[in-house]
């Protein structure tokens, strides 16, 4: 965490919390995904195992890039490219209204990334709009 200076939190969820940092030497904003450790004999939960395996494995157009994974105190850090919202947070922002354009984007994106997973065998299992995230620029990503 040394190389990080620490943000807001951006969400939390069953695995730990994600917060945005900026590292300190490139100032590249990035988010961090802390994992909680479990007990001593436990150690790292299989589906965030599982989560670091497959991110480390697939590199594709809209899949959330894992940049490096690092341990810090009793717990695990994933250091993934930062993405500023999230379909959810677009969904439900009133203020912003998607044209019909927007939404077979968003659907083309979503469907690429899945035909990208499922001819590598791999299955998405948590798809859902706070999933996909979405750059400034309007680039998809999926984690």
């Amino acid at each position: 965490m040394e190389n990080y200076v620490k943000g807001e939190t951006l969400g939390e969820g069953s695995f730990g919390v994600v917060f945005r940092a900026v590292h300190k030497q490139t100032g590249a904003v990035v988010a961090i995904k802390k994992i909680r450790l479990g007990k001593a004999k436990e150690g790292v939960n299989v589906t965030a195992l599982r989560e670091i395996k497959l991110l480390r494995e697939l590199k594709g157009p809209y899949l959330v890039k894992l940049l490096n994974v690092f341990p810090h105190k009793r717990n695990l850090s994933l250091v993934f490219e930062y993405m500023e919202s999230d379909l959810e947070a677009i969904i439900q922002d009133k203020t912003i209204v998607l044209s019909p354009a927007d939404i077979k984007s968003y659907m083309h994106m979503l469907f690429q990334s899945l035909d990208f997973c499922h001819t590598r065998w791999v299955v998405h299992r948590d798809v859902k709009p706070n999933n996909f995230l979405i750059s400034s620029t309007g680039k998809y990503a999926s984690r």
